[in-house]
């Protein structure tokens, strides 16, 4: 069966069986209420050239076809996930159920998540969530190519009830990611200041996240269409190479200083439009790095194992994680600029705990 779902540039692998996860706190074992910490930072990420670093193979592991769970023997709905397809660094499983019967699992910290009987429409600023929105920077001829407003782009600073998912609070953002330019590549995207809860990379099993592609406003440019706008400027290759025309994910755990933690998740929006699914990522399966002057030196799980989570940063990316700019010599600002829109909506992001 065709593969959902394809690894990009850096390793995550998402599958659980647990159910969503709670209003942002952690549960060991019962998920309590998420103290404030300090102030999330509201600075946006760098716009200078992205790293180098290769990117994961995006063959999957496990091609089989997804195949639905047991049905529950009682009359009461419960959450669930349907088998996985496991990828190089990560898993992804369809949800049933979605929203219902849902509790924060044992062991488990909630960056983001509704369980039963959790706060509606939460304040994400209370969570310590911060977004950012260069789109509407007042350059009329930056964002030319852009599908909708500037607006459009905005990060909400309170969640909404999913119709989708049994009306759990979910965050909803058209992440936008640049083609060609390396300024401001990132246009938009969001992060939460965790530091307060003090947690480790190596007190993580795994990084759980329930996510959904929404078609309305995903817009994606094939690879053939970029081969085609870009032909005067780089090889057909090197567009193969950068991109795939699918959802890219970018989902960086930072230190707060040179230290990170970072997966690109590859979602194909056509054979997963309108649906939630659970991306599971062994935290051993993350690309770890430290970052000084724009040069990534590798790092392991057991180099960063000490090392407490300061902020969660996510952004819309390329497969490759990177821009052509570096490719086209000379730069000219008349290089067209081209834009991979991704209308995405996340029900828990989660830490299953060692």
């Amino acid at each position: 069966m065709q593969s959902l779902i394809k690894t990009c540039a850096l390793p995550i692998v998402l599958l659980s069986l647990t159910a969503c996860g709670g209003g942002g706190g952690d549960s060991k074992p019962a998920p309590s209420p998420v103290p404030s910490s300090a102030a999330a930072s509201s600075v946006a990420p760098s716009s200078t050239p992205a790293s180098s670093v290769a990117a994961s193979s995006i063959a999957p592991v496990s091609s089989s076809a997804l195949s639905s769970s047991t049905a529950s023997s009682t009359a009461v709905l419960t959450e669930s996930t349907n088998t996985p397809v496991t990828y190089t660094n990560y898993s992804v499983a369809t949800i049933d159920n979605c929203g219902q019967g849902i509790a924060a699992g044992d062991k488990t910290f909630a960056i983001f998540a509704d369980y039963d009987g959790g706060a509606q429409n939460q304040s994400l600023a209370t969570l310590n969530f911060s977004g950012w929105n260069h789109t509407t920077n007042g350059s009329t001829s930056e964002w030319a190519n852009l599908k909708k407003a500037g607006t459009t782009y905005n990060f909400s600073t309170t969640a909404n009830a999913a119709d989708s998912c049994n009306g759990v609070d979910s965050i909803n953002i058209v992440l936008v990611k640049k083609i060609a330019d390396w300024d401001r590549q990132h246009s938009n995207g969001f992060e939460r200041n965790i530091l307060a809860h003090g947690y480790k990379f190596g007190d993580i099993e795994n990084l759980v996240v329930d996510i959904k592609v929404n078609s309305a406003n995903t817009s994606i440019p094939s690879v053939a269409s970029l081969k085609t706008t870009y032909a005067s400027y780089v090889s057909a290759a090197t567009v193969d190479a950068l991109d795939e025309g699918k959802v890219n994910v970018d989902i960086t755990l930072h230190d707060g200083a040179n230290l990170f933690g970072k997966i690109i998740v590859q979602l194909d929006q056509e054979a997963l439009k309108d649906q939630w699914v659970r991306v599971t990522v062994p935290m051993s399966k993350v690309n770890f790095y430290q970052e000084i002057n724009y040069n990534r030196t590798t790092k392991t799980l057991a180099d960063m194992s000490n090392v407490v989570i300061q902020r969660m940063l996510i952004v819309g990316e390329t497969k490759k994680g990177t821009v052509l700019r570096g490719d086209i010599n000379p730069w000219s600002t008349s290089v067209p600029e081209t834009f991979k829109e991704m209308d995405l909506s996340f029900k828990k992001i989660e830490f299953q705990l060692k």
